[in-house]
């Protein structure tokens, strides 16, 4: 046990000492973090997904028709306002329109319900709504248009940012971070040199999954601290079931950044096996914008893309207070990411470059 205490605190030392893994793990997500809180603040993105609801009537009827025939919105089949409304609860739905009777010569009160856990969506949604709400009616006789959030706190754009930025972090530890450092240990001999040693394969392997462990918790814990102390961020979620989906999440790309550094022969080779793999996950998983508007070749990419399970998996506990009955799917996921690079990574591990 004395051993891989004193292997786990080596190699906490050896991180905090690589200057270049301190910038990629925490100060490069820190940074967006800054520049997107100042420039966004509580700005929002753009969905689509709509349902109508309420009393029929020939204006809500051309209204329906816009939304049924225009490529750009996903009209819901079901009108009733309790499945609507539990659609939108649920971010199935981001824009729910429902009218009121209309009295003598004016356009029936049109009620807009929306969805603020969407996140950067909402707000556009709903500006896109009321776009169209207005361009139907092409009468002087003004509208009553309301706006109702599904949910009672308001959100801004750095809340539903944040959980991205910091599944984004966890990431760039594990894959670069690690794929990077493993693979100039080997070029080095360092690793050759471990072997000759008494120390066991599984305790060395096990000491530095666990000093990354705790060095993604507490980057966590700063990048949140951040963005609470600069723009008032607010953790809404179980505690532990954050903890929980930062721990599953660490160690699926820490197994991921394993396999690379088995794969690759040099820490070039490394780097560019990981950037390949980062890069695109970065701007398709949902991080910085939903991408439920993708189009729809790219659509099912997106929904199996290591990151995108991560994002959803810290941003429903800390933005919508959601427990691990809503989560367990991308908690899965990871798990299953995780299982298969491990294989991937004991079947392909060299502790010399050397070695074919």
């Amino acid at each position: 046990m004395r051993p891989l205490l004193a292997m786990l605190i080596s190699n906490l030392k050896m991180t905090i000492r690589n200057r270049g893994a301190i910038f990629w793990n925490l100060l490069f997500p820190a940074i967006f973090i800054v520049i997107f809180g100042l420039v966004f603040g509580d700005e929002i993105s753009v969905v689509f997904d709509v349902g109508v609801t309420g009393e029929p009537s020939p204006y809500s009827q051309q209204v329906t028709g816009v939304f049924a025939t225009n490529d750009a919105f996903d009209l819901s089949e079901t009108t009733e306002r309790d499945a609507l409304l539990s659609e939108l609860d649920d971010g199935d739905l981001d824009v729910v329109v429902e009218f009121g009777p209309a009295a003598d010569g004016t356009f029936p009160p049109a009620t807009i319900h929306y969805n603020q856990a969407s996140g950067p969506t909402s707000e556009v949604a709903v500006s896109v709504v009321q776009q169209v709400l207005t361009e139907v009616a092409q009468a002087e006789s003004p509208l009553q248009v309301s706006l109702q959030p599904v949910n009672s706190d308001e959100l801004s754009y750095i809340e539903f940012f944040v959980p991205g930025i910091v599944a984004m972090s966890l990431m760039n530890s594990g894959v670069i971070g690690l794929s990077t450092t493993f693979t100039t240990w080997r070029e080095r001999g360092i690793l050759r040199r471990m072997r000759l040693t008494p120390f066991p394969l599984p305790n060395f392997l096990m000491a530095r999954i666990l000093s990354q462990v705790v060095v993604a918790v507490a980057q966590s814990v700063i990048l949140v601290g951040l963005a609470a102390l600069l723009f008032g961020y607010r953790q809404n979620g179980n505690l532990f079931v954050v903890f929980v989906a930062v721990l599953v999440t660490s160690l699926a790309f820490l197994a991921i950044g394993f396999a690379i550094s088995s794969l690759a022969r040099t820490t070039e080779s490394a780097a560019g096996i990981s950037n390949l793999i980062v890069f695109p996950m970065l701007f398709l998983s949902g991080v910085f914008f939903e991408t439920d508007s993708a189009p729809g070749w790219l659509a099912p990419i997106t929904r199996f893309l290591p990151l995108r399970f991560a994002v959803e998996a810290l941003r429903q506990p800390m933005t919508r207070g959601a427990g691990f009955d809503e989560i367990w799917q991308e908690l899965l996921a990871l798990a299953v990411t995780f299982c298969i690079a491990i294989v991937i990574a004991v079947r392909y591990f060299r502790w010399d470059s050397r070695a074919v």
